[in-house]
């Protein structure tokens, strides 16, 4: 009886962790309008759904796509950002490179990091939009923001990245594809 108990255990354990099929991720996807023909977009919204299950709602928000400028234009654009709403400040940061190329990728990902840091701690005039919406937001939200990740697909920490996606890059073109499909089929919200 103790075993039976035991492998029950084990099994209901397995199956609250495992990771979701493409299936499920479309599902999860399907009324978030992006535009997926930006190949980097499904590892950013893949991300979002991860970090999304350690930093939930209500004490937590996690969005995509902030652009950031500088005072001179468009400096450059944050992938993963993670708020504290008690707060309403920005407590973490990921750069999402989803590359053939880990140690390429990895190397432009701390080029912008250091970028956002010089850009925040230096820059005057300092502004921040969604890149997919209409949202915007203070300097002050991103002004103590220590934590900025590289976040890799499946492999990735292995190169050096902080943290690697459940998936691998060709699972992650896979559901790529499967999510252009289904907003050109009309099923899946889409910005087009």
């Amino acid at each position: 009886m103790r075993i039976i108990l035991l492998l029950l255990i084990s099994a209901f354990s397995f199956s609250a962790f495992a990771v979701p099929t493409l299936e499920e991720e479309v599902q999860a996807l399907k009324n978030t309008p992006r535009d997926y023909f930006d190949t980097g977009a499904i590892c950013e919204e893949v991300a979002r759904l991860e970090f999304e299950q350690e930093f939930q709602v209500p004490q937590y928000k996690v969005l995509t796509g902030i652009a950031y400028d500088n005072g001179d234009g468009t400096a450059g654009e944050l992938d993963v950002i993670v708020f504290d709403n008690n707060t309403n400040k920005v407590i973490k940061i990921g750069e999402v490179k989803c590359w053939n190329d880990l140690k390429g990728a990895l190397l432009k990902a701390r080029k912008q990091k250091a970028r956002f840091f010089g850009n925040r701690d230096n820059a005057k005039n300092m502004s921040f939009k969604m890149t997919h919406g209409t949202e915007t937001f203070t300097r002050d939200q991103f002004a103590y923001v220590n934590e900025f990740i590289t976040i890799g697909p499946q492999g990735s920490k292995s190169a050096g990245f902080d943290y690697e996606l459940a998936y691998s890059l060709r699972d992650l073109m896979n559901l790529r594809e499967m999510m252009l499909k289904c907003q050109h089929d009309k099923k899946c919200a889409s910005l087009r």
